[in-house]
């Protein structure tokens, strides 16, 4: 488990990856950069890659059945970013595998479990617990990522939110039932900045449904937006 500075995921406190690596492979993953390189030797030496999935790649899923109990180590109440280095619902991550980290996620239920991913049909079949928040990244305006967002309100889970990172293009519409947004631009080698007037257009739309927005360090805006989505525990949306 790690504090998030490593990776610069403000909007959580704690990375914990009992599962690593995906087999879609976007051009600015930096998950991937970073299994095919300072992290490379480690991630070969566990040999638990996904069934079907090349074991000498160091970005095929695995899992690291060890680290399952980490987030119990932890006494205070924390936000813990779940697999921010892969996507625990892709395809060829075994059924078993899910199920292992959503009951630990459960079973520390003073912490609250953010997921992320690109799969959210996949992540229907699921039964998420109270203390669990699930997302989808959302990066442009291709009907295939914007599918993501529609697809996600099937998800049931205490609040639903979208990343815009890497905001890639102009975002025609945020869904009226979002609990939160986070934007955020691409990072890394050859790394492109997002025209202002799409995160202008995402903000104020927010703003004009009350869904509360995060604004990532990476943007360079000239307004912090640091706002957290409400719970049904405080009295808002879920």
């Amino acid at each position: 488990m790690n504090k998030t500075s490593i990776e610069s995921i403000e909007w959580t406190d704690l990375t914990w990856n009992p599962v690593t690596g995906c087999t879609k492979r976007c051009a600015y993953c930096y998950a991937n950069r970073l299994a095919q390189g300072r992290l490379r030797k480690l991630y070969l030496a566990n040999p638990s890659a996904a069934p079907g999935c090349d074991p000498d790649d160091p970005f095929s899923p695995r899992f690291w059945r060890e680290r399952l109990d980490e987030p119990f180590s932890i006494k205070t109440p924390s936000k813990i970013f779940v697999c921010s280095m892969g996507e625990i619902f892709d395809p060829s991550v075994p059924w078993e595998w899910k199920e292992e980290v959503l009951t630990a996620a459960c079973e520390a239920d003073w912490h609250t479990f953010q997921f992320l991913t690109k799969q959210p049909h996949r992540a229907t079949a699921f039964s998420f617990p109270r203390n669990a928040w699930v997302g989808v990244t959302v990066e442009n305006n291709h009907p295939s990522s914007l599918a993501r967002s529609s697809e996600l309100n099937h998800v049931q889970s205490l609040v639903r939110f979208i990343s815009y990172e890497p905001l890639l293009s102009h975002i025609p519409a945020i869904p009226h039932w979002l609990d939160w947004i986070i934007i955020g631009a691409m990072t890394g080698p050859g790394a492109t900045k997002p025209n202002p007037e799409w995160v202008q257009n995402l903000i104020d739309i927010a703003d004009n449904m009350h869904i509360p927005v995060f604004l990532k360090d990476n943007l360079h805006w000239p307004e912090v937006r640091r706002e957290w989505p409400k719970t049904r525990k405080d009295g808002g949306a879920g």
